[in-house]
């Protein structure tokens, strides 16, 4: 089996190619926005666990990840 059979197999299946490009196109976007978001959390991700392997205290670390994101948020503009 050739892959412009296979391809045409599915076009011909009932999906049309508007919408695997547009399927393709929401796939990257949504990937592009899970990479921002894990870069986004790295630094107070770091921090926090930081403080938790200083202190040992949940909810320290939770507010310094806090503290951090919104800190973050405010200083990236």
């Amino acid at each position: 089996m050739v892959l412009s059979e296979g391809l045409s197999a599915i076009v011909g299946g009932g999906i049309s190619s508007l919408a695997l490009i547009l399927m393709l196109i929401i796939g990257i976007v949504l990937i592009i926005i899970l990479v921002k978001v894990i870069l986004f959390l790295i630094i107070p991700g770091i921090m926090a666990l930081v403080v938790w392997y200083i202190t040992g205290d949940t909810v320290l670390t939770g507010i310094t990840f806090l503290i951090v994101a919104v800190l973050t948020i405010i200083f990236r503009r």
